[in-house]
C-alpha cells in the first residue's frame, strides 16, 4: 500500500482540488489533514472512525496478546484517547495508526514495533507536516513542491563509521523515518516530535503459555498463506530449520512446502546442503538447490531506491540469480529466519556474565563464566575482563577501526557523538545490566536491518523471528539463560526440539560464509575500484581515496582487516547511485 498523509496543512486552496483525498476537519470545519492511499492487496484492512474529536484511521491487522482476536472498533477508540502506547502494549501485527486530536490540534501516527511498515515523515514549508509509508512517494512530493531533498552530510559519515542509523535520520535533510516503537507527534503550529511509545522490556506475556515455536506457529497462522507459495530461505541452521518446522506444523500434512538452499560449491566451508537436505526431507518439503555462482559485490545494472544504504546491498546481483533460479510464481514472497541469533544471544557477549554478578546469582557464575569460555574457545580471565568492561562502557558496541582506515582526516575530525545514532529508547533510557543492553541494541539493530526491500522480489519478506512477540519474549529472559554448555540460544533449541523432536538442531559444525565475501572482491576488483574510488562519498571527501585503494587491494588477497568498512562504503555508494 501507498499512503500519503498532510497534517495542518498551511495552505488549504490546494487541497481543494484533490478530489480522492480524504479530507479530516475540525469543529471549526477547517482542514486538519488530508490523506491519500493506493492499495496493492486488495486484502489490506482499513478502519477509519471519530470518537468524540478524535479521528483515527488504522490500517493493516493487530491481534490480542491475550486471546488472539482481532482489534476491533471499541478498542481502537480507547487507543484514540490514550495514545498509541497501549496500542503496543496490547496488541501486536502489522499495521499503520493515525490519529488526529482535532480538539488539541494534534496528530500522532506510529507503525507496529515489527518494523515492516516503514512510515517517513518530512516538513514541508508549502504544505506543513508530510507523512508517508513510500519513500519515493514523499520525495516526489516534495520534489513537485519546489522543495527537492538535498543529502543529509551527517548521515554518510555517522553510515560509514557505524553501519547503522536508528535515531530516524535518513541521507535526506528533509526526511526522516519514525524508528521502531516510536511515533511522530506533531502539534499545529509546533515542531514535530518522535516519541517512544513502545516499551520491549515490559509488554512480554508472563502466563507461562507463550514459547518461541508456539509464537512462530502463531505468526504463520496470522501472516502467511501457503497458497501464495512462498519461499523459505533455508540455511539448515537452527532460526531457519525451526521456521520449516513450524511451517508444517500449521499446514496440512499434504501440503507442498517450498524452501531454498544456496551455497557455493567451490568454498567447502560454506556448504551447509546436507543440513538443509535433512530438515526438507523431515517434512517433506520441496528443496531448491542453488549453487551461488554470483559472487558477493557483483555488478547490478539498477539499483533500486530505498530511503538509506543496506549492508546486504553487496548482495544485489546475487538476489537477481536467486530468484531467477526459482520456478516461475515462486519468487513473489520470501520466509527468512533472520533475527533470531541476536534475539537469542548467538554467541553470547561476556556481558552475560557481568548480568549474573549484578542479579546476585553467585552460585551461577563459573557455569556461567565456564560455558562462555567454551563457546567462545576464550580462557576464563577473558572472559572476566571482558565482563568487568563491560560495566563501564555506556556504548553497547564496539567501535568498527577498520571503517576509521578509510575515512578522510577531515571526515575523522569532525565531532561524534558515540549514542547518537542509537535507537531513541537506547538514548533516553539508563540500564545496569549490560548483557541486556547488548541484547536490546541488538535486537533493535535487527529491526531496523528488515527495512530494505527484499530486491527483486516483489512482496515483503517474513521475518517469524521479528514479530512483536519474538522480540518481547526473548527479551523477558535474563542473558546468562540463553545459553548452556556448548549450545547458545538454548531457550530456543528446547522449545523447538521439544515440540518436534527434530535432532539436527544440536549440532555443533556450522558453515563460514565471510570467505565467499572476499572472493567476491578478489573477483570484482575492478568495479570495487571504480564505485568507491571514483563514486559520490571520494568526491565529496568522506573517504581518503589511497588509503581505500590499498584496503580493496589487501581484502581481494583474503585479508578480512577492511571488510566491514568497504562494505558500509559500497553500500553507500549503490545507494546514491539508486537516486541518481
Amino acid at each position: 500500500m501507498t499512503l500519503l498523509g498532510i497534517a495542518y496543512p498551511k495552505t488549504q486552496d490546494y487541497l481543494a482540488q484533490k478530489r480522492d483525498w480524504r479530507f479530516i476537519r475540525d469543529p471549526s470545519n477547517q482542514i486538519a489533514g488530508a490523506l491519500w492511499h493506493q492499495q496493492d492487496r486488495a486484502d489490506t484492512r482499513a478502519l477509519c472512525g471519530q470518537f468524540g474529536t478524535y479521528f483515527y484511521c488504522f490500517y493493516g491487522s493487530a491481534f490480542s496478546k491475550l486471546d488472539q482476536s482481532e482489534i476491533k472498533e471499541d478498542d481502537l477508540q480507547a487507543i484514540a484517547t490514550v495514545g498509541p502506547a497501549r496500542l503496543m502494549a496490547r496488541f501486536w501485527g502489522k499495521y499503520f495508526f493515525i490519529c488526529f486530536d482535532l480538539t488539541a490540534k494534534k496528530l500522532i501516527c506510529c507503525s507496529d514495533p515489527s518494523n515492516q511498515w516503514p512510515v517517513y515523515w518530512a516538513w514541508s514549508s508549502r504544505y506543513g507536516l508530510l507523512f508517508s509509508d513510500t519513500i519515493t512517494c514523499l520525495h516526489q512530493t516534495l520534489v513537485e513542491c519546489g522543495e527537492r531533498p538535498a543529502w543529509n552530510k551527517t548521515f554518510f559519515s555517522t553510515w560509514l563509521r557505524t553501519g547503522t542509523v536508528q535515531n530516524g535520520e535518513l541521507p535526506f535533510d528533509r526526511i526522516q523515518e519514525i524508528p521502531a516503537g516510536c511515533a511522530v507527534s506533531y502539534i499545529d503550529e509546533g515542531k514535530p516530535q518522535i516519541v517512544t511509545v513502545w516499551d520491549p522490556l515490559r509488554h512480554a506475556v508472563e502466563d507461562g503459555t507463550q514459547t518461541p515455536f508456539g509464537i512462530l506457529k502463531n505468526y504463520l497462522n496470522r501472516f502467511v498463506s501457503f497458497a501464495d507459495r512462498p519461499v523459505l530461505e533455508l540455511s539448515g541452521g537452527l532460526e531457519s530449520s525451526s521456521v520449516l518446522l513450524a511451517m508444517r506444523a500449521v499446514s496440512s500434512v499434504d501440503h507442498p512446502l517450498s524452501c531454498a538452499h544456496y551455497y557455493h560449491a567451490g568454498v567447502a566451508s560454506s556448504n551447509e546442503l546436507e543440513h538443509a537436505r535433512h530438515v526438507a526431507q523431515s517434512v517433506q518439503a520441496h528443496l531448491h538447490e542453488v549453487d551461488t555462482r554470483v559472487l558477493s559485490f557483483a555488478p547490478v545494472q539498477s539499483a533500486p531506491r530505498v530511503a538509506k544504504p543496506h549492508i546486504r546491498y553487496c548482495l544485489l546481483a546475487f538476489n537477481q540469480y536467486f530468484a531467477n533460479q526459482l520456478e516461475k510464481g515462486e519468487h513473489t514472497q520470501l520466509i527468512s529466519g533472520h533475527g533470531g541469533d541476536s534475539l537469542f544471544l548467538s554467541p553470547p557477549p561476556f556481558s552475560a556474565l557481568a548480568d549474573a554478578a549484578l542479579t546476585w546469582r553467585w552460585q551461577r557464575l563459573m557455569r556461567v563464566a565456564m560455558d562462555l569460555a567454551l563457546i567462545h574457545r576464550a580462557p576464563l580471565i577473558q572472559v572476566a575482563t571482558g565482563a568487568a568492561r563491560s560495566l563501564l562502557s555506556s556504548d553497547p558496541f564496539e567501535n568498527n577501526g577498520s571503517t576509521l582506515d578509510l575515512l578522510s582526516e577531515e571526515t575523522q575530525h569532525e565531532s561524534f557523538d558515540q549514542r547518537a545514532h542509537l535507537h531513541p529508547f537506547l538514548q533516553k533510557n539508563k540500564f545496569r545490566l549490560p548483557g541486556q543492553l547488548y541484547q536490546l541494541a541488538l535486537a533493535f539493530l535487527t529491526l531496523d536491518d528488515i527495512r530494505s526491500p527484499a530486491y527483486p522480489f516483489t512482496q515483503p519478506t517474513h521475518y517469524p523471528f521479528l514479530c512483536q512477540p519474538m522480540v518481547e519474549f526473548a527479551l523477558s529472559i535474563p542473558s546468562y539463560d540463553h545459553f548452556e554448555g556448548a549450545h547458545n540460544r538454548i531457550v530456543l533449541r528446547k522449545s523447538v526440539s521439544e515440540a518436534t523432536g527434530y535432532p539436527n538442531l544440536w549440532r555443533r559444525n556450522k558453515g563460514e560464509t565471510s570467505g565467499i565475501d572476499l572472493l567476491g572482491i578478489r573477483d570484482h576488483k575492478d568495479h570495487m575500484m571504480a564505485l568507491c574510488l571514483e563514486g559520490f562519498l571520494a568526491k565529496e571527501g568522506y573517504v581518503d581515496v589511497k588509503r581505500t585503494r590499498a584496503a580493496i587491494q589487501h581484502s581481494s588477497k583474503g585479508h578480512s582487516k577492511y571488510f566491514m568498512g568497504l562494505l558500509h562504503l559500497y553500500a553507500a555508494e549503490l545507494f546514491v547511485q539508486g537516486w541518481q
